[in-house]
């Protein structure tokens, strides 16, 4: 069955630039168009199939992306939301983030790079992110105090060194670290993007979390990269 997807965005050649690079993949079916964030969650009031997966620009008259992703998300928590943007701002990645989103790409990225992220979203419940934006969240984690993480800590269920994972899982846990996709992965350690996704899957289950935000604050504290 098809990923069903939305697109929202105030320019109609970048509407139809996402769309001209996803459509020809089986894998995602096209059910809302949007210009704006009002535009978005009208039509989303009288959709019966709701989308999967929003692909959610920022900048946009009416409704930006941050509060379309926070009233939606609110309404609808079973819709994941990937940014779209051309911004790489920090403050616009923490409150994309802090809004709920589950995903923050540039519109620079390839159709494979943005399939591959909705795939993610939709059944690992990842948060894929572009090289240069996973980047920025590493650099972002690492200025937050200590304090910060304490509560998380706490509450983390990793009690040995390596959570149990396999050579092959820290392989493919630091390449998505990185900001790699599956693809990407599959390609440097020579397996297909299909076992790379089985090994991600595992990877959160073992470590008890639900997105590669949370993965790579683990990774961090526990200096496996």
């Amino acid at each position: 069955m098809s990923i069903r997807i939305a697109i929202t965005d105030d320019k109609a050649i970048n509407r139809q630039t996402v769309k001209d690079k996803l459509l020809a993949y089986r894998e995602v079916k096209l059910v809302l168009e949007a210009k704006n964030g009002n535009d978005f969650l009208e039509q989303l009031k009288s959709l019966n199939d709701k989308p999967h997966v929003v692909l959610m620009d920022l900048e946009m008259p009416e409704l930006d992306g941050i509060e379309t992703i926070r009233l939606a998300t609110a309404s609808y928590p079973d819709i994941k939301f990937i940014v779209l943007t051309v911004f790489e701002d920090n403050d616009k990645i923490f409150e994309a983030i802090k809004a709920g989103a589950s995903g923050y790409l540039l519109k620079e990225d390839s159709a494979v790079n943005i399939i591959d992220a909705i795939t993610s979203v939709h059944e690992h419940n990842g948060i894929p992110m572009s090289p240069a934006i996973a980047r920025k969240a590493m650099e972002l984690l690492r200025q937050m105090p200590v304090h910060h993480y304490r509560e998380q800590e706490e509450d983390e269920k990793v009690k040995d060194d390596n959570a149990g994972l396999s050579d092959r899982e820290m392989d493919v846990l630091r390449e998505m670290v990185s900001g790699k996709n599956y693809k990407s992965i599959g390609e440097k350690l020579f397996i297909s993007p299909l076992t790379v996704r089985k090994h991600a899957a595992h990877i959160y289950e073992k470590l008890h979390v639900n997105s590669r935000a949370q993965m790579i604050n683990i990774a961090h504290k526990k200096k496996w990269i």
